[in-house]
């Protein structure tokens, strides 16, 4: 299993522009145990790695009736010798949700949409999330979903070296569901959900593909991409940037498109999140505009996109963290 995943990380580097990482993640359920596919001792390129997962069971139905909802959570440091730094999100309904950490002993950590932990081995973190959803409505049931990043205080070096390397690998929980007895308060969101094209395939994105008798996984996994080569970035001027969201493979499904920067969501053309519809065997592309005037010269860049629909498709799904270069900035 260990050198299966490892040709399959392999694979979807060449894809999408990552490297592979020993980053564990692994629900609390007894079901979810991955404990057995890695070794307890770190590699010499080992970032980190740690055990995270709601508390309650899987099958676990969370009841909004207007006060936040408190759900338990624990995350856990796994890898012998070493810190573990990594930061987790929240999505709801695909959506990014930000959200406080409350210890039992009243520690809080303030709301923020990624709450960072650095975790020495076996040091097990336990909190609630609590939060108002920032979407849903009365009569719904609704996904929600924890995304661990990888050492999240990582920035490439600069244009001369503009790789993340083994860094900001993503791991996710599996789904729990939130049952909708009242109304949130008034949501803002906006959602763009018509600014998207739908073509083919790129040719060397196929020929990949071929070159390693992959074709079959463009029918089940998806991929996600900003349209940036490896070894590159992407260049502002110090007010703004164009950035290409570019998803395609796996069955057709609703996804729900975040784009974040320093690991905080950001406006795409005015709106919050792309929400599109994939089709079979074609990519959906999408271009925007982004501010970057209260940016500093070295940033992070990259996307996540989550489905809510329960189908055998990997979710989430992130592009590899791209340098953005906002080169005017002082």
């Amino acid at each position: 299993m260990r050198k299966f995943l490892f040709l399959f990380l392999t694979f979807s580097c060449l894809l999408t522009g990552c490297s592979t990482s020993q980053t564990k993640e692994q629900s609390t359920d007894d079901t979810e145990n991955l404990d057995a596919y890695f070794e307890e001792e770190p590699a010499d390129n080992e970032v980190g790695s740690a055990e995270f997962g709601f508390q309650d069971a899987m099958d676990a139905i969370y009841e909004y009736q207007g006060k936040p909802l408190e759900i338990p959570f624990s995350i856990t440091g796994a890898s012998a010798g070493m810190t573990t730094e990594i930061g987790v999100l929240l999505f709801v309904d695909g959506v990014a949700q930000p959200y406080s950490a409350v210890y039992e002993d009243g520690t809080v950590l303030e709301e923020n949409y990624m709450q960072v932990f650095n975790l020495d081995y076996e040091q097990q973190e336990n909190f609630d999330m609590v939060f108002q959803p920032v979407t849903g409505a009365v009569g719904e049931s609704v996904p929600i979903m924890a995304v661990t990043i990888l050492k999240p205080s990582f920035v490439a070096e600069g244009t001369d070296n503009p790789r993340y390397g083994f860094y900001h690998q993503e791991s996710a929980t599996t789904s729990r569901y939130i049952s909708f007895e009242a109304d949130p308060p008034k949501q803002t969101l906006k959602v763009a959900d018509t600014n998207y094209s739908v073509t083919d395939v790129p040719q060397d994105v196929l020929d990949t593909m071929n070159a390693w008798n992959a074709i079959d996984t463009l029918d089940t996994t998806a991929t996600l991409s900003l349209g940036v080569e490896d070894d590159n970035y992407i260049q502002a001027d110090g007010k703004t940037a164009t950035v290409k969201v570019q998803l395609y493979g796996g069955p057709e499904a609703d996804f729900n498109i975040t784009l974040f920067v320093n690991h905080h969501p950001v406006e795409l053309d005015g709106t919050d999140y792309l929400s599109v519809r994939t089709v079979k065997n074609e990519m959906v592309e999408a271009t925007f505009q982004i501010d970057t005037s209260e940016l500093g010269k070295l940033n992070t860049i990259y996307a996540i996109a989550v489905t809510p629909e329960n189908i055998e498709i990997n979710n989430p799904v992130k592009t590899q963290s791209v340098l953005l270069v906002n080169e005017e900035a002082e």
